[in-house]
């Protein structure tokens, strides 16, 4: 940081009462601190000092945006794609009441049916509604593709018969 935020800096600055050029202090930095501080990483800073001369390379041979940016978003591109991978092999179909949710969206209506209580169409893998928990029986319960008087319900019948069951 403090290499790409002085390298076109034209003044002075004291670094540990030493005067330098605000452009050279990260390398005065460096070696005084190697001097007088031990155990204190070396390559660490001179890393990040050499990743601040690079940032400064790209810039000014890349005239688009932050080639930072550039970069990571190419690496983000590039370990995007095996992750994506590895995450459809281990996907997980999940029961829902309109079939399974992550998988493929296929409606088979022989295997739903609609809850009497509030008429939610649930998944024929459920034994209790998902809207309103009530138990799935055939005598109170019916199956979409057996009863033609819940498939002629006209939308509005439907909407007017879960206003009344929740009482609004």
């Amino acid at each position: 940081m403090k290499v790409t935020l002085n390298a076109q800096s034209d003044d002075y600055t004291y670094v540990h009462g030493l005067l330098v050029l605000t452009c050279y202090a990260a390398w005065a930095e460096l070696i005084l601190i190697q001097m007088f501080v031990p155990g204190v990483s070396f390559l660490g800073h001179l890393g990040g000092i050499l990743a601040g001369l690079l940032f400064l390379r790209l810039k000014a041979l890349y005239s688009g945006a932050n080639p930072l940016w550039t970069i990571i978003r190419g690496l983000g591109h590039a370990l995007n794609w095996p992750l994506k991978f590895v995450n459809c092999l281990f996907r997980r179909q999940r029961i829902g009441g309109r079939g399974t949710v992550g998988g493929r969206q296929t409606r088979d209506t022989s295997q739903m049916w609609r809850c009497q209580g509030c008429t939610f169409d649930n998944s024929g893998w459920l034994s209790v509604s998902e809207m309103c928990s009530t138990s799935r029986t055939d005598d109170v319960l019916s199956s979409l593709s057996s009863t033609d008087e819940v498939q002629d319900l006209s939308l509005d019948e439907l909407w007017r018969q879960r206003i009344q069951r929740y009482g609004r």
